[in-house]
């Protein structure tokens, strides 16, 4: 089992490499990078422009953030909320698997290891079929975000160097503009920007490895875990 545990590892260490994007629940909002500085004199046009940009951005975060809210319980919706009770044991036990922490306190190499939790402190119950429900009307959520809050957002922001070009190329605070433009408000926007690559969600197989490795590594006798799984009558829930 060793030898299988530790490519089951490798595996699992490829795949988050593959779903190493920036979580957007990391980013924090800065007003004064979103908005136009008042030092700069721009036309009334590319400032109303800038408004309907902020407010277009701020409504693509929203999104992102509700989408990472959507993503965190897919642990939970391993199992069919029609399960009742079975559900909020489940539930519950994830919590608590993924609340686990090996120290108390990392910084202080003094310190003890955690207990694990105890075998029969936690029951899971598991459901492809609960999962791949939940996984369709995720990716239909992050489909409709793109093609909405987030397109608009994408949108205005290329008009509006356009419109900065039109209205200001002539003009001596052009590059004024333009310097805060490139250096401060496209960089604060490709932070939040680039979380969009952690909103893909794990396949079934890959967040069944992802559960079994941590159950061998946070619970008492996780070997006899692994292979009881709690099993409910339904035919569709099976043990993980």
């Amino acid at each position: 089992m060793g030898g299988s545990l530790e490519a089951l590892r490798r595996k699992r260490s490829l795949i988050r490499l593959q779903y190493s994007g920036s979580s957007i629940l990391n980013y924090t909002y800065e007003a004064g990078a979103f908005k136009l500085p008042t030092w700069l004199q721009v036309p009334p046009e590319l400032q109303d422009s800038h408004d309907k940009l902020h407010k277009a951005a701020i409504g693509a975060l929203a999104g992102m953030h509700s989408l990472m809210a959507l993503r965190e319980q897919r642990y939970s919706a391993m199992c069919p909320e029609t399960m009742g009770l079975i559900y909020h044991v489940h539930a519950n036990s994830m919590k608590r698997l993924l609340e686990w922490k090996e120290d108390w306190n990392p910084v202080d190499c003094t310190l003890a290891p955690s207990p694990k939790i105890p075998r029969d402190a936690v029951k899971f119950c598991v459901d492809a079929m609960s999962y791949s429900g939940f996984t369709a009307n995720y990716v239909n959520a992050v489909q409709e975000f793109i093609r909405g809050p987030y397109h608009l957002y994408r949108e205005k922001k290329t008009q509006i160097e356009y419109l900065a070009a039109r209205l200001m190329s002539n003009n001596t605070y052009y590059m004024e503009w333009h310097r805060w433009w490139k250096s401060t408000f496209v960089v604060e926007m490709c932070k939040w920007e680039m979380c969009i690559e952690g909103l893909v969600i794990p396949t079934w197989e890959e967040i069944i490895d992802e559960v079994y490795l941590l159950i061998v590594d946070r619970v008492e006798d996780a070997d006899e875990l692994a292979s009881s799984f709690y099993v409910s009558s339904p035919k569709s829930v099976t043990p993980l």
